[in-house]
């Protein structure tokens, strides 16, 4: 009997085993992650149809044996609200089923997965669980593939190093645009979130290998911004954030980053010289957006034009709601929570590949160069980067390296104007005539710079380069007036918009007068009206049983291209190497035949009645006409063209992204306002340097004789242990050297007579270091100013600190022999840094790796951290959105790591308590969980008192301040009354 229990234990193992495999998938990445929703059905089912025993239960007997009463059960187990059955199965894999029940009495149940590497050991601790250092580590490994990430709607997340991305499959779509890399992706429905589900319903489908066996997957545009690119990234997030209701723009879906590390070999101190490869982890930051089948460059390839009035007009009209799309940028309100904010805005960047279809609609995408400035009376002005130069206006040449002076919104117009005449090119000679009208343009432009070197005209653009634009540096370009007049003269008889269409870009539109260009709201208004008079003109008959049977045949097309391209217009794409093979093939092909198309006589049927003709009389069918009760001239206004009044607000914004870069004005911005509001009041009051020199100066006030006096706050705290300042000295720090060293006398000052020992000092460049200094010490202006950052000098953090981490080491790992039974002493290292690191490239992760390393090490020494004997914080100066998330990232990615909490960040603007006591005080440390740190250059500071202002750049943070005239200044020179009278 021993023996056949023995068998079904091992047999229900071994099938757990088999499972979990069979749900396994490797993702992208490489990495493998498990179909949770599968396995959690299967070990609720049973293990006999008709029985009452599942699988789980089969296992959690297999775990605990049948000779004593099972410590845990299967409806415990299985609950809805506090299900264990992932954790079971992580612990039945580790060979240690039988600690579940365990681990429900601590609380690790499915619904905390992933739990970070420390509290996992904290918990086992506390579980009084055998060798619970070695089990939380084999169970955070195994943890991951359980647990993998799940997208959901309009979610901003941050995924640290462990975190498994379910993405089945991912092809670069692209590499036209030079700042991030979109790829076409495809998640499988269980990882897909309900709300996300149903935003984008229309591109999920059956990936099975039949209609029975279904696979259901759901398919999105990933753009991803990779390091050095931050700021690109923000811009282009806050746009969208604030679009994101505009049916006109393309659908963003969610955000999220992504650390991804390779395998290294990683010590601490100095980066070793030679060749020895090093492993780099990354950081991603990515846009998730609705899929297009096409961008406008490939829809014009694939499609051919439209051939009937109907469908010149459905293709128009599809077109034009990029224009409406663009004023809702020019004129854009948000509506916050009731409150009601109105933006100048800029695309800077419209053109054929960011006009992409989905579900048959042109939507405007990649606002990555947008930009939007509080609403005024005045036509407003700003400068501009980005944009490309083929479609950019006279006034931004060349455009891809920025603009010489402010631009206008009728940027915008232009560009929008140089598409409509492409899209006319289209509509009359396919994609043949697309080709031609480039190299008309090119040899345009090689005519004027030959005329130009000739006759060395002082009036002509000296600078102006070769390429297919559709200016010569000042106006439009002849040759592309002489092409629209060919154009006209080439139309078929049932077009009867295109022709309205270019006497639009002509006059109004491609313009070298910036100001003389017609207005977005206008322009929506011109084009509702051309298309107007087109419905309600003459309409050339068409026998409808033609139509009926050219509907048809585009059905039959449309399959045929689905079945052997894995596409068409309206249904989902498969992924794979089809889809950037299939688009150099239409970009690169050969001359088309011009033939007839069907797109559009759908949509005619059913705007148009048939009327029935008798067959005896007309054998042709029925005929299609115009509707009788249509009035031409029927007046026109704003609000019926446009479809809604001007003064509707736009629909409500996340307060989270939209309102950093949309504030203006002198006061707190709407961001901060609400981080004020639901921030959880602080334990102990802020102090920043002015009132912690005030603190300093009443203390210090009758010390006669020029004693440290030591700090109530630091002596609760600071005890047996070393400070060390590890100052910033590359050539990046220099703008903020004044306030580097009045805050580092501040610290000093406060900190005074706390470390026995006395305080040390190091830089990141140079031989200049003080070693056990007094407060009061002079050397310490002395050092400051002979240290100060010089040209040419890009700071490499991974030295300095792997010098003095190595050090630390060296000091406990000696004291642990010598002195086994006596108490190491603690070490806290305050580091004064922009964040910046630009010596260090793209390896800026390595100062994470020699942390974690340090840290493992000391740990190994002299046991539990809990108590931090080792701590880091760091003092941020400037805001530089990547230096400030990859602090951030040292501060809170640790704990996944298996590392105690022993990083720290704040800015330097901040509470002076906490840079000297956030990374080893918990209640410090626990402070900044709340909010983003602090910026002077982006928040003013609170204390009234100070002598110093802080420049707001008219409280415009982020994107929309950058390229301004109103730059933010470094911080002024702090005042003279910083320093304290010298012995």
């Amino acid at each position: 009997m021993a023996g056949t229990w023995l068998s079904d234990r091992d047999n229900a193992l071994r099938e757990l085993e088999a499972k979990v495999e069979s749900f396994t998938m490797k993702a992208v990445c490489q990495r493998s992650y498990v179909l949770v929703a599968e396995l959690l059905h299967w070990l609720r089912s049973e293990v006999h149809r008709g029985q009452s025993t599942t699988q789980a239960g089969r296992l959690l007997m297999a775990a605990y044996g049948r000779d004593r009463p099972l410590p845990a059960s299967t409806e415990k187990l299985s609950d809805r609200d506090n299900c264990c059955l992932l954790v079971f199965t992580i612990l039945l894999l580790l060979g240690k089923g039988d600690l579940v029940h365990l681990f429900q009495r601590v609380d690790i149940l499915d619904k905390h997965l992933p739990i970070n590497h420390q509290q996992l050991r904290e918990k086992c601790r506390t579980a009084r669980i055998p060798n619970a250092h070695q089990l939380a580590a084999e169970f955070d490994k195994k943890q991951w593939p359980m647990c993998p990430a799940k997208f959901e709607l309009h979610s901003g997340q941050v995924h640290h190093e462990p975190k498994i991305l379910p993405i089945c499959k991912k092809e670069e779509i692209n590499k036209k645009g030079g700042t991030a890399r979109v790829y076409q992706i495809e998640v499988k429905e269980e990882f897909v979130g309900e709300t996300l589900r149903q935003a984008v319903a229309f591109s999920r489908y059956n990936c099975g290998p039949s209609e029975k066996e279904h696979d259901w997957r759901y398919q999105f545009a990933l753009k991803t911004f990779s390091n050095g690119s931050m700021s690109l990234y923000e811009n282009e997030k806050e746009a969208f954030d604030a679009l994101r209701n505009h049916n006109g723009i393309v659908r963003f879906l969610a955000d999220y980053s992504h650390a991804e590390k390779m395998d290294m070999d990683l010590q601490v101190g100095p980066v070793p010289s030679g060749d020895q490869e090093e492993s780099v982890t990354t950081n991603t930051f990515n846009l998730l957006l609705e899929f297009g089948e096409f961008d406008l460059d490939e829809y014009f390839a694939q499609r051919l034009p439209p051939v009937f009035q109907g469908e010149t007009e459905e293709f128009w009209r599809a077109l034009f709601d990029v224009a409406e799309a663009l004023e809702r940028i020019h004129n854009l309100d948000l509506d916050t929570h009731g409150i009601v904010q109105q933006f100048h805005g800029w695309h800077a960047d419209v053109k054929p590949d960011n006009i992409l279809s989905v579900q048959g609609k042109f939507k405007l995408s990649d606002p990555g160069f947008a930009k939007f400035v509080k609403k005024t009376d005045n036509d407003p002005e700003e400068f501009l980067l980005g944009g490309t130069e083929t479609y950019g206006a006279p006034e931004r040449h060349p455009g891809r390296r920025g603009t010489m002076s402010a631009v206008s919104q009728t940027i915008d117009i232009w560009s929008l104007g140089c598409v409509f005449s492409i899209a006319a090119t289209w509509v009359v000679f396919g994609y043949q005539g697309i080709k031609q009208f480039r190299r008309v343009r090119e040899k345009a432009i090689e005519k004027i710079r030959s005329k130009c070197v000739r006759q060395r005209d002082p009036r002509s653009n000296s600078n102006l380069s070769a390429g297919d634009y559709f200016h010569d540096g000042h106006g439009v370009l002849e040759a592309v007036t002489s092409w629209h007049r060919v154009l006209r003269s080439s139309l078929r008889k049932t077009d009867s918009v295109t022709s309205d269409l270019l006497d639009l870009v002509d006059q109004k539109m491609l313009l070298g007068n910036a100001g003389a260009r017609i207005k977005a709201r206008e322009l929506v208004l011109e084009l509702k009206r051309i298309l107007v008079q087109s419905e309600t003109g003459p309409r050339i008959e068409m026998p409808g049983n033609i139509m009926e049977t050219l509907l048809e045949a585009d059905k039959d097309a449309v399959s045929s291209v689905s079945s052997t391209q894995g596409s068409n217009l309206g249904q989902p794409v498969a992924a794979g190497n089809d889809r950037k093979a299939r688009k150099s093939r239409l970009l690169e092909q050969p001359s088309m035949k011009t033939t007839h198309c069907s797109e559009g006589l759908k949509s005619v049927l059913t705007y148009y009645h048939v009327q029935s003709v008798d067959s005896s009389t007309d054998r042709s069918g029925p005929t299609v006409r115009a509707n009788a009760n249509a009035n031409p001239e029927t007046p026109l206004n704003e609000s019926s063209l446009h479809g809604r009044p001007h003064s509707t607000p736009a629909p409500q914004a996340s307060v989270k992204h939209i309102n950093s870069p949309f504030a203006s004005g002198q006061s707190m911005n709407l961001t901060q306002l609400h981080q004020k509001a639901e921030r959880t009041p602080k334990v102990h009051p802020p102090q920043d340097l002015f009132q912690a020199l005030e603190e300093i100066e009443r203390r210090d006030k009758h010390n006669i004789l020029r004693k440290d006096r030591k700090d109530e706050l630091m002596s609760r705290h600071w005890i047996n242990r070393d400070l060390k300042f590890l100052v910033d000295n590359g050539e990046s720090m220099e703008p903020h050297w004044a306030w580097v060293k009045a805050l580092l006398k501040v610290l000093v000052r406060k900190i005074a007579g706390q470390d026995e020992n006395g305080l040390d000092l190091t830089f990141t460049f140079g031989p200049e270091k003080l070693e056990n200094q007094k407060s009061n010490s002079r050397n310490w202006d002395r050092a400051m100013e002979r240290a100060k950052p010089w040209p040419g000098t890009r700071t490499n953090m991974r030295t300095p600190m792997g010098e003095i981490l190595s050090s630390f080491l060296k000091q406990v790992q000696q004291d642990t022999r010598d002195r086994p039974t006596k108490s190491v002493r603690k070490l806290t290292l305050i580091v004064l840094t922009d964040g910046i690191w630009a010596g260090m490239g793209n390896n800026q992760a390595s100062v994470n790796e020699i942390i974690v390393k340090f840290v493992q090490q000391v740990e190994s020494a002299i046991g539990d951290l809990i108590d931090r004997p080792v701590s880091i914080e760091f003092v941020q100066f400037g805001n530089d959105q990547e230096a400030t998330y990859r602090l951030r990232q040292l501060d809170t990615g640790m704990k996944w790591q298996g590392i105690p909490d022993v990083i720290d960040t704040e800015h330097a603007s901040g509470d002076v308590n906490k840079m000297l006591l956030g990374s080893f005080v918990k209640e410090y440390d626990d402070e900044d969980e709340d909010g983003p740190m602090q910026d002077p250059e982006t928040a003013p500071l609170e204390h009234t008192g100070s002598p110093v202002e802080m420049s707001s750049v008219n409280n415009l943070p982020g994107s929309l301040a950058r390229g301004s005239t109103n730059r933010p200044e470094p911080p002024p020179q702090p005042p003279i009354f910083l320093s304290r009278p010298s012995d």
